[in-house]
């Protein structure tokens, strides 16, 4: 009897345990606003029906930015194999506001920097046979952040910073690239520009106030990358050493009538929408200019939200509905009511047996009012600044080693961070003679793509991503020649 009682409790014990354990199997998910179902589904490895479940929801259009989420564990995988730093740690940069720092055992320290709730490990090193080839070895790098920032997002910041670090640590240890490293939290020291005069180039500042005033004090050799804001293009016709990295609206519009004119057939219509009273609506807009451009004819009618419902009957006597014939969308407005308006009557036209098309820039993902669902079923082209795919082997490794380090999820932040860092030193180090060469290289890294174009006196990043929304919340990726970036990775 005594081995009976022991077996009992054992089992008791093991059961207790694994209840436990399946309480622990999931976190917490506050969901961002350039989050929609899947691409949460992507990030964590796991199903659609995973995720609903966990969340007793019923469709994926039920998660929306500024939830709340629950997302279950994945089963623990192998843990990648670590190499432990040979120097003693930087100094956290919450203890200064500007350093200079020699780039070797960096992400060691890097997650003691990044503040509260973030744990540090040792650092992984992995190689990326696809850099291009190396030529100039020391480089002096600047990044210049508003860390201390009191008005909210100084956590992004610190996400971009800390994939900043994890590209250094990749390209000096897979390329032999000594990097210094020269930090500036703008919020703590406004008036530090000279202390990139060294760099080779500066990421930052951020706002365009700070960075007419970085240009003006530091000398015209020193590339400086404008990160976030995209209303630093209107600094470029006057500085040949700035480069805008956010692709502009306007450059995303061409893709979009690139695209458009890529897939049209001669059985194909071409619609524009816009809200009556616009400056879009104009005949002497851009928007126009570009259709012009297309050498595609195009119907263009204009509606007011008020119209309602009557709208989608009148269009649908405009679209055609003949098997194979696709008609080709462009919602020419910024309006986000409009814009969610022109949407939902696109999805009635479908449902009643047109097959429709929509061309959109990347600002239509954050209209927080339109239903993920109805993009799917208009198969929207969406050409993107941002966009990863989790597929890509080069972003399952960062994954890894950005949650061995930091303890946290990657943000779209920290991802913008690793990328713009990687792409100078590939700039700075294997093309010296960049405002030649560079222009002709497309360099596509884990969010976004590099394609520098000559603009005013400096120059403006124009590669984009296309995003196919397909059937059962498929997501297919291209690049701006339309190829699939998939089958590259492949």
């Amino acid at each position: 009897m005594p081995l009976l009682r022991k077996l009992l409790l054992c089992i008791f014990l093991i059961a207790l345990s694994a209840l436990f354990l399946s309480a622990q199997e999931s976190i917490e998910h506050k969901v961002k606003w350039y989050e929609d179902a899947q691409t949460i589904c992507n990030r964590h490895g796991i199903s659609m029906d995973e995720l609903l479940k966990a969340n007793s929801l019923q469709y994926p259009s039920d998660i929306k930015p500024g939830m709340t989420i629950a997302i279950p564990a994945r089963k623990p995988a192998a843990r990648p194999a670590t190499v432990a730093p040979t120097q003693p740690a930087a100094k956290p940069v919450t203890e200064a506001a500007s350093m200079v720092i020699p780039v070797i055992p960096i992400v060691a320290a890097a997650a003691d920097s990044l503040g509260s709730g973030r744990q540090s490990t040792d650092s992984l090193a992995f190689s990326d046979s696809s850099l291009l080839a190396v030529g100039k070895q020391n480089l002096n790098a600047g990044l210049a952040l508003p860390l201390g920032s009191t008005e909210g997002g100084n956590e992004n910041y610190a996400d971009f910073y800390g994939g900043a670090l994890l590209a250094i640590d990749e390209m000096s240890q897979s390329n032999g690239i000594s990097v210094n490293l020269t930090f500036v939290d703008t919020r703590q020291e406004k008036d530090a520009w000279n202390k990139f005069e060294p760099c080779d180039f500066v990421i930052g500042p951020v706002g365009a106030g700070d960075l007419r005033e970085a240009l003006r004090v530091l000398p015209r050799e020193v590339t400086v990358v404008s990160p976030l804001d995209p209303r630093c293009e209107a600094l470029l016709p006057f500085h040949r050493n700035l480069i805008q990295a956010p692709t502009p609206v306007s450059q995303q519009w061409d893709q979009c009538a690139a695209w458009m004119k890529k897939e049209f057939t001669l059985n194909d219509k071409l619609f524009v929408l816009y809200e009556s009273g616009s400056a879009e609506e104009k005949t002497d807009s851009p928007i126009h200019a570009l259709i012009d451009s297309c050498g595609v004819p195009a119907i263009h009618y204009s509606y007011k939200i008020l119209d309602g419902r009557d709208v989608a009957d009148i269009l649908i006597e405009k679209f055609t509905q003949v098997p194979d014939a696709v008609n080709r969308v462009f919602i020419a407005s910024d309006n986000q009511a409009f814009v969610n308006d022109a949407v939902r009557n696109l999805r009635i036209l479908k449902h009643n047996g047109c097959e429709i098309v929509l061309y959109a820039p990347a600002r239509i993902k954050s209209f927080e009012t339109i239903d993920v669902e109805n993009l799917h079923s208009l198969s929207l082209r969406m050409v993107a600044t941002y966009n990863v795919d989790y597929d890509n082997p080069a972003v399952q490794r960062f994954l890894l080693k950005f949650r061995a380090l930091y303890n946290t999820e990657p943000t779209a932040f920290a991802f913008q961070g690793y990328d713009l860092m990687k792409y100078m030193l590939i700039l700075k180090s294997g093309l010296p003679d960049r405002e030649n060469q560079a222009i002709n290289k497309r360099i596509d890294l884990l969010q976004e793509s590099f394609l520098l174009k000559k603009q005013g006196q400096g120059w403006i990043n124009s590669a984009t991503r296309g995003v196919v929304y397909g059937p059962g919340y498929n997501l297919e990726m291209y690049n701006n020649q339309f190829i699939s970036l998939k089958n590259e990775h492949k």
